[in-house]
């Protein structure tokens, strides 16, 4: 009987530790779990937001562009792309994509908005997205200390008058915010669109009760600890202008982060929450909205 039992248990305990180690595979590591991620991943959006965020990519990918690289603080290879415009080098919005996506996919339905307001465009591909090198995702840790990298290259290569906006979305809102109080002075105000104010709330909120043990594995194997992926503390000492964004139909990031994150804020700002916008939808559903936002503030903070 005690055979039994205890084979029982250790089967058990195999197939637990097979199903976080899939987990795991699917929440933090490239290219996901070849068992959990077909089961898992499914479509957040109407046909019509894939037809324009895919159509907006492709216009983006064939557009003229200068490659950059630089290494991470791990010795991965980062990609950066610059895509002139009308900024001359001297006003460039710096587009920072989300999780699990790539920049020409983030960036090209902003693309004719940015180019029509003066700007040149730059982009990166984080660690283990798109063409950079890397295999672990960070949900903002090492994220946003990349392109804190990538702006200290962009004020080397085109001159300490360049302007910056920074523009976020979803993680990589969530990257900009816990750049608020380190950015340069380069930086006139930034964008969060979709972004979560912590991501243990928030991937706690989604994993349950196995998230502790997801965020042990994370760290031992990894190297990255998810307790420093709260952005309250970086607003609490930022004063750079910023614009929240979020959708209050968002089934990916829950609305309440806008909301609280705008509310808590000390510095200059302004917000936009959009009926019936799904997650980082907003400029998909309401762009005449987002684009009166976006030309306020450039007329206040821009020269």
């Amino acid at each position: 009987m005690k055979k039994t039992v205890s084979a029982a248990a250790l089967a058990l305990g195999s197939s637990s530790a097979i199903l976080c180690g899939e987990l795991y595979r699917h929440v933090f590591c490239r290219g996901g779990s070849p068992v959990l991620t077909p089961l898992l991943d499914k479509k957040g959006h109407e046909e019509d937001y894939y037809r324009h965020r895919d159509s907006a990519a492709e216009i983006l990918r064939a557009s003229p562009r200068q490659s950059f690289t630089r290494r991470s603080a791990k010795g991965e290879l980062l990609r950066g792309f610059y895509y002139p415009g009308s900024g001359e080098g001297k006003r460039i919005a710096f587009l920072v994509h989300g999780y699990r996506s790539e920049h020409t996919e983030t960036a090209g339905m902003y693309w004719d908005y940015y180019r029509s307001r003066g700007f040149d465009l730059f982009c990166c591909d984080h660690a283990a997205h798109g063409e950079s090198e890397g295999h672990f995702i960070g949900f903002a840790v090492p994220e946003s200390e990349e392109c804190l990298g990538w702006l200290d290259f962009l004020i080397g290569h085109f001159g300490s008058e360049v302007q910056i906006v920074l523009h976020g979305f979803s993680m990589g809102a969530a990257v900009v915010m816990k750049m608020a109080d380190r950015c340069p002075p380069q930086v006139k105000f930034m964008i969060e669109d979709s972004g979560y104010r912590d991501a243990q709330i928030q991937l706690s909120g989604q994993l349950g009760k196995l998230y502790p043990v997801l965020r042990l594995m994370h760290r031992c194997i990894a190297g990255i600890d998810l307790a420093n992926g709260d952005v309250q503390p970086h607003l609490a000492r930022a004063r750079v202008p910023i614009l929240f964004v979020h959708g209050r139909d968002d089934p990916s990031v829950p609305f309440e982060n806008g909301p609280l994150l705008f509310e808590q804020y000390g510095g200059e700002k302004d917000c936009l929450f959009i009926d019936g916008a799904r997650h980082v939808e907003c400029f998909h559903r309401a762009p005449e909205a987002y684009a009166a936002k976006i030309d306020h503030f450039l007329s206040c903070y821009l020269n």
